[in-house]
């Protein structure tokens, strides 16, 4: 596995600043990759030399309240971004919600989960052989997970269980390589897609991407 999350994007996760379709493509990742899981566990504990290094706040007594280390945490979202990463579907069928929507020739998708107040959604892309994506660009961070077959663009070729990252500087035409399946992907997107073509632009409001 040679495509893994960038060092901001899994600061982001650890933090808990990474919207929800965007942490479950890094948690599953990080449920294949155990190198990542590693890096993650070193990030959990410089964040824990970094909080004992703080100086404590004064506050009034009484002002914390009953349960707010639990609220606390799960404001920052840290369950959601344990160093032991376990229960993760690593497959297609495990994030199945519904049924197979046909785009273009050769793409389908299929929603896991809505558009949030973030304007983030997780969606299944899955591209038959030889098949690619329009040229297209995005609004904000966009993570794509393999979990079958493969794909290549302009950054580079994608395994199962490789993370590639773009962002609003990329642009480009992702196709699925002729490996004898689908390439199935979990992808995390905000906003909708900058599609620099004609026809996709036509359909785009009919998708939702």
């Amino acid at each position: 596995m040679s495509h893994h999350p960038s060092e901001e994007t899994l600061i982001g996760y650890v933090a808990g600043s990474l919207p929800a379709p965007h942490r479950v493509v890094v948690r599953t990742h990080l449920a294949m990759c155990a190198s990542c899981q590693v890096s993650l566990r070193l990030a959990h504990d410089l964040a824990g030399v970094m909080l004992e290094a703080c100086a404590p706040a004064q506050m009034q007594a009484g002002a914390m309240g009953a349960g707010a280390l639990e609220r606390a945490l799960a404001g920052l979202d840290l369950r959601d971004s344990a160093p032991t990463v376990r229960a993760v579907p690593t497959t297609p069928a495990g994030f199945a919600t519904g049924r197979w929507r046909w785009v273009a020739p050769g793409l389908r998708m299929m929603a896991v989960l809505p558009r949030d107040r973030d304007d983030a959604r997780l969606d299944l892309i899955r591209v038959s052989p030889g098949a690619a994506l329009s040229l297209h660009g995005h609004r904000g961070l966009e993570l794509t997970l393999v979990l079958q077959g493969a794909f290549a663009d302009e950054t580079g070729e994608f395994g199962v269980g490789a993370l590639a990252e773009g962002d609003e500087a990329l642009d480009h035409r992702p196709r699925a390589l002729r490996t004898g399946q689908d390439c199935v992907c979990l992808v995390a997107t905000i906003g909708r897609l900058r599609l620099h073509e004609w026809l996709p632009r036509l359909v785009q409001p009919l998708v939702g991407v």
